[in-house]
């Protein structure tokens, strides 16, 4: 869900957090901005049809298709360093803030890591989970549970007439819900309509317009050795054609629809998480399919989704990248489409209804529609950069990425300009100036640690980075302690979250519905990087801990 993109990895050794989500989201996540991405990010197109094996992979990089023509299959040449898709240790470019490596040698090892490594490799094979997140394989079923209902409860809560929340929700909050349940509109046959509608028309887009087509990372065993899946790269052409849509929709027949999907958040926001638990289940269910020629391997499965706890699992994702056709893949797809997008668009059409109850666009509103804006063209922008973040070459396609990226973002993102539509607010210029100033650190932060990050990894000696302090570890890599990444391990994180702040300051300070996406970032990110933390004492053992001792800050640099 929301975890954002960062830049996009090179040839030579390893790099470090890839943020999203989201991301992530964002997405990333993303994103799938439940887990890793958020930040996250995304939607799920026709996710009941997976039953293409991964066997029928794809496999050449850098090409352009005009659309949904014939591709090659399987590309099965072990990676070599000068492979514009090689040294990618895909634990490394997600997991890993602070690493690098300056030689090529690390690249030809990465592709041991792949297969052998057990120290929470980003990709391995079909081998049964023992790890457990989320509360634990029984544990789970309050996350699954949970998520639904903190979606249908925040839109609830939003009540254009009595307040968001109602006053009286803080002495009887039972009573409230139970009132706004009865009486508001919460079902709706023509939102299911919308959603699967646009589902459709993004995957419609992505299959026929043109793009290029990206390698990803190496595939673990049972898929071939050397064998990398193939991306095809469009999702700013989607978001440009959807939008050139929806201007032929407004000139067809005015503001009306953008009204009705103003009017009817609750419903979509039903109807979506309806259809992500559907989708839910068959990626579970179809990820047991048993192949009818018994020399294939079948689905080729999540390290982290193979537990055999039905419920863990289907949280988590058992298949690793279901696809159909052996191209269209679906977690990719839903990755920055429909949810990243739909995000965007439900701030239009929440920006329409502003204007029809007040006259105009508030400060905040615009704001809002710039940031946020900005926040979505980036991740559409840098598309292929989610190659190496977890939500592909790690995290299953389950609930936990299927509902995120369908329903988190989208329903839980839009919440500032969601209150913003029915509540008239307004900032002084000082105060427009303070929160952009905001905005534009948080970006500076986060893109200037990512750009020394990348800089350092692809080329040491440049000028900018030829400076930096680093450890050699008993990998061969190396831990940066100066620069950016000498004030703290996750200080992008900490740029991230200031980005996420900024949105909900738009909103002002009478309601703390808007800060929802500021409070579950944080506590995103501090989950994110407990998973940091963990995966590297154990892949690093004492260097890790004279890493942590060079640089004792997590987040904000000399506070935490």
């Amino acid at each position: 869900m929301s975890r954002r993109n960062a830049q996009r990895t090179g040839p030579n050794g390893q790099a470090q957090d890839e943020t999203d989500d989201r991301a992530s989201s964002r997405r990333s996540s993303h994103a799938s901005g439940v887990s890793s991405s958020v930040g996250g990010r995304t939607g799920r197109s026709t996710a009941g049809s997976i039953a293409s094996s991964v066997s029928s992979i794809v496999g050449v990089s850098s090409r352009s298709s005009g659309g949904m023509g014939p591709v090659p299959r399987v590309r099965l040449a072990p990676s070599k360093p000068g492979d514009p898709a090689a040294g990618n240790d895909s634990e490394d470019e997600e997991e890993e803030d602070a690493e690098d490596s300056a030689d090529e040698s690390d690249s030809q090892n990465d592709e041991e890591d792949v297969d052998s490594s057990d120290d929470g490799a980003a990709i391995s094979g079909n081998r049964t989970t023992t790890h457990f997140e989320f509360l634990g394989p029984h544990g789970t079923v309050l996350v699954i549970l949970l998520l639904p209902v903190t979606v249908f409860t925040l839109q609830v809560l939003c009540d254009p007439v009595r307040g968001y929340p109602p006053a009286e929700f803080y002495t009887h909050p039972l009573s409230v819900l139970r009132e706004r349940i009865t009486h508001a509109k919460v079902f709706s046959p023509l939102a299911y309509v919308v959603i699967l509608g646009w589902h459709a028309a993004q995957a419609a887009l992505h299959g026929f317009l043109p793009g290029n087509y990206k390698l990803g990372g190496p595939l673990p065993a049972p898929a071939p050795p050397g064998s990398r899946l193939e991306y095809k790269i469009n999702a700013l052409s989607c978001m440009v054609a959807s939008y050139l849509a929806l201007y032929a929709l407004f000139a067809a027949c005015g503001t009306a629809p953008f009204l009705w999907v103003a009017d009817n958040m609750l419903p979509l926001a039903v109807a979506s998480s309806t259809i992500a638990l559907v989708y839910s289940a068959l990626l579970y269910t179809l990820s047991h399919r048993v192949p009818a020629d018994p020399r294939d391997p079948g689905p080729l499965l999540a390290a982290g989704g193979n537990s055999g706890y039905p419920y863990y699992d289907f949280w988590m994702g058992r298949e690793l990248n279901p696809r159909l056709g052996g191209w269209f893949d679906l977690k990719y797809f839903c990755e920055l489409r429909p949810g990243i997008i739909g995000w965007t668009v439900l701030n239009v059409c929440l920006a329409v209804k502003q204007h029809q109850n007040f006259g105009r666009l508030s400060e905040g509103m615009v704001l809002v529609m710039l940031f946020q804006g900005y926040y979505a063209f980036d991740a559409l922008y840098n598309e292929e950069a989610i190659l190496t973040t977890m939500d592909i070459t790690t995290d299953g396609f389950g609930m936990m990425l299927c509902f995120g990226d369908l329903v988190w973002v989208p329903f839980t993102y839009s919440l500032q300009a969601l209150y913003l539509a029915h509540n008239h607010t307004t900032l002084s210029g000082g105060a427009m100036l303070l929160i952009a100033l905001l905005e534009l650190f948080g970006i500076y932060i986060f893109r200037s640690a990512n750009s020394e990050k990348d800089k350092f990894r692809t080329n040491p000696d440049h000028p900018d980075v030829a400076h930096l302090e680093y450890i050699d570890t008993a990998r061969g890599t190396r831990l940066l302690t100066s620069g950016w990444w000498g004030l703290a391990r996750h200080v992008n994180y900490f740029g991230d979250w200031l980005m996420a702040l900024s949105w909900c300051l738009t909103t002002g300070f009478n309601s703390p519905i808007p800060y929802f996406y500021a409070v579950y970032f944080a506590i995103l990110l501090m989950h994110r990087e407990m998973r940091d933390e963990t995966v590297c004492r154990v892949k690093y053992g004492a260097d890790w801990d004279r890493y942590r001792a060079a640089v004792p800050y997590r987040f904000i640099p000399g506070v935490w």
